[in-house]
């Protein structure tokens, strides 16, 4: 049997790369919802370059005769220190081996900065579950819900306006966001510095004080919408407001942007408002299980 041969990724690997990914992702037991969440294999190629052109992802990928056998990457953020892996992903025997052998090489590629490692898998994914465990990883106590809706999916089509953040609000929303989202990858005061390019911020609100919000981010090259995080204060729940704002943001995704898909994650703590994201067109697609490590200095 032919040498494995284990290198890093350069970008005309990508195509056939993104090919595998969608592939073997397609079996929930193999599925990595970091390297895969339903776009096709040209979709996900170019969002794979985007991420690669702006210098945050890095992938070790392994041959045998010439066939890609496996692959491992991370997506990265070196001002939070963060870094989201994806996979492992193996298409041949000894998969523990070059598992490890992927992960091990990685970890040589990511910026040192990067502390903090997370991994996304389907719940069906035991195997991948059980080589994160091996390495130290920490599996979160509570599952996350991956939802999707289409123009087609969508419940009713009737004009409702929105109003999208101002300076007015932006006080109030970092108050707010905050005490929802204490512990969140993106902070209130971040967000408010990526408006107007991948992310948009609309609001339920009286006067200067925001009720609720909607965070959508964007990425035209997919078509492809998310709701990032949908929070309302705690003495406003249950009065209509939540449904109406994820009733605008997706008016606004999909007519206003003109995505043709609308994603959703969740935790566990709000599924029981499952009812509520199908009652406006959400069809649930995955439940996953977030991994998570904190590398030694």
């Amino acid at each position: 049997m032919e040498q494995l041969i284990y290198r890093v990724a350069q970008r005309d690997n990508y195509q056939e790369l993104a090919e595998r990914l969608v592939h073997i992702s397609q079996t929930p037991e193999q599925h990595c919802l970091h390297s895969w969440s339903g776009q096709n294999s040209d979709a996900l190629w170019q969002q794979l370059l985007s991420y690669l052109d702006d210098a945050e992802l890095r992938y070790v990928i392994a041959y045998r005769n010439s066939k890609m056998v496996g692959a491992m990457g991370s997506e990265y953020d070196e001002e939070l220190g963060r870094g989201w892996l994806h996979g492992p992903h193996v298409m041949t025997e000894s998969w523990d081996d070059i598992a490890s052998e992927l992960y091990a090489r990685l970890l040589k590629e990511i910026p040192a900065c990067v502390r903090q490692l997370d991994a996304y898998l389907n719940i069906a994914n035991v195997r991948g579950r059980r080589f994160y465990a091996q390495q130290g990883f920490k599996e979160r106590e509570s599952f996350s819900y991956e939802f999707w809706l289409t123009a087609d999916d969508r419940v009713d089509s009737s004009d409702r306006p929105y109003t999208l953040l101002d300076e007015r609000h932006e006080a109030s929303f970092v108050r707010l966001f905050h005490s929802l989202f204490p512990t969140a990858y993106y902070s209130g005061q971040r967000i408010l510095h990526m408006l107007g390019g991948s992310h948009q911020v609309l609001v339920v609100a009286e006067e200067e004080e925001v009720l609720g919000f909607v965070v959508m981010s964007t990425d035209k090259s997919l078509s492809a919408g998310e709701i990032q995080f949908f929070g309302m204060r705690e003495d406003c729940r249950g009065v209509g407001y939540g449904r109406s704002l994820l009733l605008m943001a997706i008016d606004w995704l999909l007519d206003s942007v003109g995505v043709s898909q609308v994603g959703l994650n969740v935790g566990e703590e709000l599924i029981h408002a499952r009812s509520l994201y199908e009652s406006v067109g959400f069809k649930l697609q995955f439940t996953g299980v977030g991994l998570q490590k904190i590398l030694l200095t």
